[in-house]
């Protein structure tokens, strides 16, 4: 059925239009179907990223506070973090959650904790806080506190693909946040990905993720796909 409002270039903008067209060898028809696919493909990427973040956040948080607390005293990592951590992340990115933190902490009359300034980091504070050959404190911190979050990882699989992974769904993310199309990009993969990261946490992680995303029905939808067949 022709949609009431197809695709256009008033809408879209030329150059995104034509993307389309290119992959759909002209066909407006198929076009829109594509952009549409796009839209509810974002979608998924999103609510997926979403579990596959708090898993990520909570599990490497965890170790953290535990570690904190026996090197420096306290658990709050992110208010008073120990040396080691000072050096591995992102400082001038911790402050900025940790203004945003103040705010929502204010506004709910009580001051500023832990948990506000965690829920205000984003993806690539857990991606940049994985190990890094060019950063002795990350590898350091991997080895003492944060390898200890993935305790059913396989254990010949290195650092280097857990950080490859999640580098790999942090591209995905900022893809969707910057509305590019994915009908080209492999989120078969990105799956995979996410829920074996979730599995080195712990089976029951991964199928709490499995459970509540819905990307493999979408990938496996793609319209492009049949444009190649």
């Amino acid at each position: 059925m022709r949609p009431a409002e197809p695709v256009s270039p008033r809408f879209l903008g030329g150059p995104r239009l034509q993307r389309l067209l290119a992959d759909t060898h002209g066909d407006l028809g198929l076009a829109h179907e594509l952009f549409v696919w796009n839209v509810r493909a974002s979608g998924a990427a999103m609510e997926a990223i979403h579990v596959f973040e708090l898993v990520l956040r909570n599990a490497i948080d965890r170790e953290l506070r535990a570690w904190n607390q026996a090197m420096a005293g306290t658990p709050d990592w992110l208010i008073t973090p120990h040396v080691y951590l000072r050096r591995a992340l992102n400082l001038a990115e911790v402050a900025k959650a940790a203004q945003r933190g103040r705010r929502i902490a204010a506004d709910h009359g009580r001051p500023l904790c832990h948990d506000d300034v965690l829920a205000q980091m984003s993806l690539g504070a857990w991606r940049y806080i994985l190990p890094s050959k060019a950063n002795k404190s990350k590898q350091k911190l991997w080895e003492v506190a944060i390898s200890n979050a993935f305790p059913a990882w396989p254990g010949d699989w290195s650092a280097e693909s857990v950080v490859s992974r999640v580098a790999n769904v942090h591209g995905l993310r900022n893809r969707v946040a910057h509305l590019e199309p994915l009908h080209r990009y492999d989120l078969r993969r990105a799956r995979r990905d996410m829920r074996s990261v979730c599995h080195g946490i712990g089976p029951d992680a991964a199928r709490f993720f499995v459970q509540t995303e819905r990307l493999l029905p979408i990938a496996t939808s793609n319209p492009a796909d049949k444009q190649n067949t």
